[in-house]
């Protein structure tokens, strides 16, 4: 099983190494597109692709059928896509006993730093929620929500130690 399945990259990696039979999950639209490339691939009849979120398939003949499930959970510093509560709900629902999980670890590794210049980049952002005359209305008072919102999130960037 590939729960997550996407373009179904993993699904048809499955295949060509012997898997008689994969289910790549996709709860999104391009559960189509893994299925135009698995037909295209010639592997159509191996890999059925499910459009659907794991935790809404209720298929009684795949609970603890699954031999191994395979899926690239990361996301975006492991936890944001929240994949890896659907693949935990996968081990959970269709592993079955002795089953094996690729991957079936990882470790997330964080150092706190300062950058100033990241900072107020991040600030210069939240600029617009200070609005006290947006066309009229005052705004200002979703500012300190708008700052609290926008350092919650994830800031994806390159490093590189070269140049610095």
């Amino acid at each position: 099983m590939d729960v997550g399945a996407g373009s179904g990259i993993l699904s048809l990696f499955a295949a060509r190494a012997g898997a008689k039979k994969v289910i790549a999950v996709e709860a999104s639209n391009v559960a189509q597109a893994a299925r135009k490339l698995a037909e295209k691939n010639g592997l159509g009849d191996v890999i059925q692709v499910i459009e659907s979120c794991v935790e809404d398939i209720n298929d009684p003949s795949l609970d603890k059928s699954i031999d191994v499930i395979v899926s690239e959970p990361i996301g975006t510093i492991l936890y944001n896509e929240r994949m890896l509560e659907t693949y935990i709900i996968a081990r959970n629902k269709f592993l079955k006993a002795g089953g094996k999980m690729f991957p079936s670890e990882a470790y997330l590794c964080i150092a706190p730093f300062y950058d100033e210049r990241l900072y107020n980049e991040q600030m210069n952002k939240t600029l617009f929620w200070g609005n006290t005359s947006f066309y009229g209305f005052d705004i200002s008072s979703l500012r300190a929500q708008a700052i609290q919102e926008k350092f919650r999130q994830p800031i994806i960037e390159t490093y590189d130690p070269k140049t610095q």
